[in-house]
């Protein structure tokens, strides 16, 4: 579960960390979204290097067919925010790529991405293991600071019919200690 939720709250920072005045893009991978906002005019729209302190809370759970203590500990986790820090150094924010933040981006595919004017829309697949997660986001964003409501759904593999809602903020807090590490909690 904790893989499932630092594959998500990745997947979010990768789409916070591409700024740009105008990207549209339709069936596109990770790395050519990032291109196309990397090629983008309006430097001063993307994200600012340093460290940035993410919270990521599940709002809604659903998950059927699970072991009643399995989904009875996923549950638990409602409402809780799971945090972690991540370090954007000056090279990857001028210039960032499809898989800065997730190291799996190769397998997803972008079905839509909108960003312009502050505002951020996408929808994306990603397959590993034998499940696919399909994942809608919409939020704000600025050069400092981001907020991120999205909702998933797997398919095959063990977590077939797993959904969730989340919700993701995040802010740049200063230069980086060295201690960042996405996915890690407290």
């Amino acid at each position: 579960m904790n893989r499932t939720l630092t594959a998500v709250a990745a997947c979010t920072l990768a789409l916070a960390a591409c700024g740009g005045p105008e990207v549209d893009k339709t069936n596109a991978s990770a790395a050519e979204v990032a291109e196309a906002v990397a090629d983008a005019d309006g430097a001063d729209l993307k994200l600012a290097a340093g460290r940035w302190e993410s919270n990521l809370e599940i709002t809604e759970m659903n998950a059927p067919g699970m072991p009643p203590e399995m989904a009875q500990a996923m549950k638990g986790m409602l409402g809780e925010a799971q945090t972690f820090a991540t370090c954007l150094t000056p090279e990857e924010a001028a210039k960032p790529t499809g898989d800065f933040f997730n190291k799996h981006a190769e397998n997803c595919t972008y079905e839509q991405f909108r960003m312009g004017n502050g505002r951020i829309d996408a929808k994306m697949t990603c397959s590993q293991e034998g499940n696919k997660m399909t994942m809608a986001m919409a939020g704000t964003y600025s050069p400092k600071a981001y907020d991120m409501a999205m909702e998933s759904q797997m398919a095959g593999g063990g977590q077939a019919g797993m959904s969730m809602k989340m919700k993701v903020k995040s802010a740049h807090v200063g230069a980086c200690r060295g201690d960042e590490d996405a996915g890690s909690n407290g």
